[in-house]
């Protein structure tokens, strides 16, 4: 039996130099410093670039890899292609004792997340998840549903699947299991708000942060028994329900390396600090831990070497 399964999307990071010369690199980027969509075409030749350094990525992943890393009987379920990208992607589950379920499909490529490295240091991003988006329902099978005691899903793929995601999330509360969900981005809770808040009822907990909580405008009373941790960077992060309103400050920290990843920590050390029966005050505690840890690093969760316990 699973403690947590995660299910979502089979993404690899690919860092690369912002090529001031290059005038097709030029011609794509829309707006220095933010994400946008890429075409197709754009996205290609984007990922032909000679890479700095490849990272296993995904939301709901990278809280998945934190959690086993930390202890957690974990799974993962997603689509990636058959290539090297998908091997790598696989490998980055098993190095952390992540029960893999990836199916490796030939119809597409690996998802891939471009980041653009420029001078300055500064970063845009784009992404297209090929083959993370030919996952089926059915794949998720009752079997794989049945032996798990909670679900995470995460809001790039009810964006983009929402009948997937919907299906998985009535099977998983019908054979008992918890659900989770990440809102992952404004765009993402915008574009399907009207679901989110339809599925409400059926979740356990709601991640997100404080602007992706005020794109949702979920009011008290649609509530019910939803838990509701909303990130607030560096001031902390409130906890609430219908009933129950909490926050806690984070600790300071001093050296930030890179942003990505560091609410994935959050939501692993909360989830984990929950499994374990302790109380708000110390889950939070364990969140903030594992996000600052992620902000130190070059990666969007633990490295594999990690082992202080949150």
């Amino acid at each position: 039996m699973l403690d947590i399964l995660g299910v979502g999307d089979a993404i690899v990071d690919k860092i690369i130099v912002f090529d001031e010369t290059d005038p097709v690199m030029q011609k794509i980027l829309p707006v220095k410093g933010l994400f946008f969509i890429a075409t197709p075409e754009e996205h290609s030749y984007l990922r032909e670039k000679p890479s700095l350094a490849d990272y296993a990525g995904g939301s709901a992943a990278n809280t998945i890899r934190n959690m086993a890393l930390l202890g957690a009987k974990a799974g993962f379920i997603g689509k990636a292609g058959c290539d090297r990208e998908g091997d790598f992607f696989e490998a980055s589950l098993t190095e952390y004792n992540v029960q893999s379920y990836l199916i490796q499909t030939s119809q597409d490529k690996t998802g891939c997340s471009v980041v653009m490295v420029h001078q300055d240091k500064d970063r845009t991003q784009c992404a297209r998840p090929c083959a993370a988006n030919l996952l089926e329902t059915a794949e998720v099978t009752d079997e794989l549903l049945k032996n798990t005691k909670s679900i995470l899903t995460e809001g790039y793929m009810i964006n983009r699947r929402p009948d997937l995601v919907e299906e998985v999330i009535l099977r998983a509360k019908f054979f008992g299991a918890k659900v989770y969900l990440t809102l992952s981005d404004v765009h993402c809770v915008q574009n399907k708000k009207e679901l989110i808040l339809k599925l409400l009822p059926k979740m356990d907990i709601l991640f997100g942060n404080e602007y992706e909580f005020e794109a949702l405008q979920v009011a008290p009373d649609m509530l019910k028994d939803v838990l509701c941790v909303k990130t607030c960077g560096a001031k902390g992060v409130e906890i609430f329900s219908k009933n129950e309103n909490y926050f806690f400050q984070a600790p300071l920290l001093d050296t930030i390396q890179n942003t990505n990843g560091a609410g994935d920590g959050f939501a692993a050390g909360f989830l984990l600090g929950l499994h374990q029966n302790f109380d708000f005050e110390t889950c939070a505690l364990k969140g903030h831990f594992v996000a600052q840890e992620v902000l130190k690093t070059n990666l969007s969760y633990l490295p594999k070497d990690f082992v202080k316990k949150a």
